[in-house]
């Protein structure tokens, strides 16, 4: 039927594109804020060419802001901006975002003010990109999420969480302050491997019942826990694991400094939760 209506369409000289992503970041219908600060929220949508093979897409959400990258079947890369304004009045904290700017040049995305101040402004982005693209990323208070997205994949965040989902590729990266979630999918990892690291927070692993691959992953202030399948060859200590999946394959190591890490497979038998984390030491 798609297809149909496609021929249909190209015969009546329209153009049949790829179906619009489905962005799910959005403003709420009225102002938020408190008696003592306003907050105002605009969105604005961009179309970038996809950058060539073996450059990456770039994203510096670094002046306050998150990161979250999905794939979609288009050839370009679409990307919602959420801005946002801070400040005593609903007009001051509108003027704000109003006069936040988004440069897309070079295959990069960032936010300025052109007055370069910046206070009372957030920028976070919401990203499409083709299956096969490489990613450089950086936030700073806010989290980096990315899903499907197969490259050479550079990550780092401070104070905000980490989460990845069927990814694949070159894949490595770090947060401080915040928790690391990866879920694998699949048989076993396309590309040379996964390094991610978090500093303050706590590490979460899920594997699919059959895949290959050898996962290490270690903290130095928490435990260790891992429910895995019987057959799995495994060397776990209280604060590391090294595992042999299936036949291995690429490495994939997570680690935590403050923190616990939990490691789930289907089948696994009782499902393994990270514990309290502890306190930082000084």
């Amino acid at each position: 039927m798609k297809n149909l209506l496609c021929l249909l369409l190209l015969g009546g000289s329209l153009s049949c594109a790829a179906q619009a992503p489905a962005f799910q970041t959005k403003c709420d219908a009225s102002p938020t804020g408190n008696q003592l600060q306003k907050t105002h929220c605009e969105t604005r949508d961009l179309t970038l060419p996809a950058p060539p093979a073996g450059t990456p897409l770039t994203v510096d959400a670094r002046l306050n802001g998150g990161i979250t990258v999905r794939v979609w079947s288009g050839t370009s890369v679409r990307v919602r901006a959420w801005v946002q304004g801070y400040s005593g009045t609903l007009a001051d904290a509108r003027a704000l975002a109003q006069a936040v700017q988004i440069s897309s040049g070079a295959n990069t995305l960032r936010a300025a003010r052109a007055n370069g101040s910046m206070e009372g402004w957030s920028v976070s982005y919401e990203v499409f990109v083709p299956a096969q693209t490489s990613l450089t990323l950086t936030a700073t208070n806010g989290g980096i999420r990315i899903e499907n997205v197969q490259g050479t994949i550079v990550f780092e965040t401070t104070n905000g969480a980490v989460d990845l989902a069927g990814v694949g590729g070159d894949v490595r990266g770090k947060t401080t302050n915040g928790a690391l979630t990866l879920t694998l999918t699949g048989s076993t990892w396309s590309g040379t491997g996964l390094d991610a690291k978090t500093t303050n927070g706590s590490v979460t692993c899920q594997l699919p019942a059959s895949y290959a691959g050898i996962l290490v992953a270690r903290t130095t202030h928490g435990r260790v826990k891992a429910s895995l399948a019987p057959e799995v060859r495994k060397l776990l200590q209280a604060r590391s694991l090294t595992a042999t999946l299936g036949k291995g394959g690429p490495q994939i190591r997570v680690s935590t400094v403050n923190g616990s890490i939990a490691v789930n497979q289907e089948g696994g038998g009782k499902k393994a939760g990270p514990e309290p984390e502890p306190e930082p030491e000084e």
